[in-house]
């Protein structure tokens, strides 16, 4: 098992709790979340009592019962006795099949009941699933000690809705444990592609692959060690057949339903601006107004991982700018999404390749080295060693007050407890980075503009400039002038 392993010790520790356990467990499509429970209870602790149910899309109630029942069957060869009309009496079923079969083996360790991907089982809340579950946990499961109930979606915002925030409903305040699942870090991500996929490639490889993909467990299966990162891509992507293909629409369709093309349109938004857009800017570019139906979107996005807020230095509740943070999202935008299927179909072989050559893919693979700068700060602190005192990523930017002033814009503003500040410079080349002399003078500004005008009163703060960059940067006099902490990519891996 590459990675989760504090998904898994959560998981370990509720199979030998003494209480029964009510889990959420949440993250983006293909993420690995049902691969994980399989994991756990069909590999790992193979000794308790397992049952598993998966919702399905757009199926109509009696249908999704009918394939509830079916699963009690495939369990524990058990059919009903009388006929199930409704979700009260499916889990009425369950109850006397897990009852009859824990009597009949002597079972002392957990059972678990595993629902995935709950949303799809009753997206409208007419077919009243979840009242009907929340009476089978706290009349049954709760009393009984001995269960652990898994309840499992990629559609985080209905599970934050429908069950962590539910002020009335049976399930309210019953939750004991929530574990959001994430993509894999860097890291993790080269230790996939080795030990499970076979590949031998460096770190900046895996970086390549890593601003396509993300570390997305399900993505990254597809790819074949014994085709070049180049062919993969052709293969995946600009192949009417690929896997990748049709999926960044898959992803909306299955997450936001009849809503999907709104929130595709948020993302499209903010796919066009490196440097991302606050609220109000959204709202104006999109006509429409700050209200609950782009609140709601917003925090949607951000709940599966799609875009994240980023906050002004020193203005944390005002001028938030949201950003994409999904790696695959920002490939799928800038390359694939303006080719209709005409386009795709006449491609040439190396097509990838070709692309990758031209200045605007150097353009693009910065702003997507620099988010992944951000989506693995965790690996960023550690090289800096002060995770301890690490208070939040934020940007800044200052307008000239006079002529004699020039503006600048930082993007990246890792904060140590207000007393130490990085000033991060992500740079995506392939070979050792060059400050030339305007550039260095930039940089000399960006230091000056924000310790007058930004930390102002913390003057005693200490600054640092920090570059990340795959081979380091030249020691040129530049350089020498300017004091740098330099981050190499190789020192993530460690």
């Amino acid at each position: 098992m590459i990675g989760r392993k504090k998904e898994i010790k959560i998981l370990n520790n509720l199979c030998d709790s003494k209480e029964s356990s009510l889990v959420a467990i949440y993250g983006r499509r293909r993420i690995g979340k049902t691969y994980l429970i399989n994991y756990m209870f069909k590999e790992y602790r193979k000794e308790c009592l397992f049952f598993e149910f998966t919702g399905s899309s757009n199926l109509r109630t009696e249908v999704q019962i009918d394939n509830f029942v079916e699963q009690v069957y495939e369990w524990f060869k058990v059919e009903p006795t009388k006929k199930i009309r409704n979700w009260s009496d499916a889990f009425r079923f369950l109850k006397r099949t897990i009852d009859a079969e824990v009597e009949r083996k002597r079972h002392k360790a957990k059972v678990i009941i595993f629902i995935d991907e709950i949303p799809w089982v009753d997206h409208s809340g007419k077919a009243n699933f979840l009242s009907a579950l929340g009476y089978f946990w706290n009349t049954y499961c709760e009393v009984r000690k001995n269960i652990v109930m898994i309840l499992c979606g990629s559609n985080a915002s209905w599970i934050k809705n429908r069950i962590f925030e539910d002020a009335v409903g049976s399930l309210h305040n019953r939750l004991t444990h929530k574990i959001p699942m994430y993509p894999f870090d860097l890291k993790e991500t080269k230790e996939y592609l080795i030990e499970k996929k076979g590949f031998d490639i460096d770190n900046k490889m895996v970086t390549d692959i890593y601003m396509v993909f993300g570390g997305v467990a399900k993505y990254l299966s597809y790819l074949e060690p014994q085709k070049s990162l180049y062919e993969n891509i052709d293969d995946l992507f600009f192949n009417l057949h690929g896997l990748m293909y049709s999926e960044y629409d898959k992803v909306f369709r299955s997450l936001f339903m009849n809503r999907a093309n709104f929130h595709k349109s948020v993302i499209e938004l903010l796919s066009s601006k490196r440097l991302g857009f606050t609220l109000s800017e959204i709202a104006k570019e999109l006509d429409i107004s700050v209200g609950k139906r782009l609140i709601n979107t917003i925090d949607e996005l951000v709940l599966c991982g799609f875009i994240r807020g980023i906050s002004k230095f020193n203005q944390k509740r005002r001028e938030i700018k949201y950003i994409i943070a999904d790696q695959y999202i920002l490939f799928h935008q800038k390359w694939v999404k303006a080719l209709n299927k005409n386009d795709v179909a006449s491609l040439f072989r190396g097509y990838w390749l070709k692309e990758t050559q031209k200045q605007g893919f150097a353009i693009w693979s910065g702003y997507a080295f620099e988010t992944v700068a951000i989506t693995n700060i965790e690996l960023y602190l550690k090289v800096r060693g002060l995770q301890g005192i690490f208070s939040g990523v934020s940007h800044w930017q200052h307008i000239a007050k006079n002529q004699n002033e020039k503006g600048t814009q930082i993007d990246m503003i890792i904060n140590y407890g207000d007393i130490m500040f990085d000033i991060v410079e992500c740079k995506y080349y392939n070979d050792e980075y060059i400050i030339s002399k305007e550039y260095g003078l930039n940089l000399k500004n960006k230091l000056k503009m924000f310790r007058k005008y930004g930390i102002g009163s913390k003057q005693k703060a200490e600054l640092r400039l920090v570059f990340l960059t795959p081979y380091g940067v030249k020691m040129n006099a530049e350089a020498h002038g300017l004091n740098i902490t330099n981050i190499v990519l190789d020192e993530l891996f460690e």
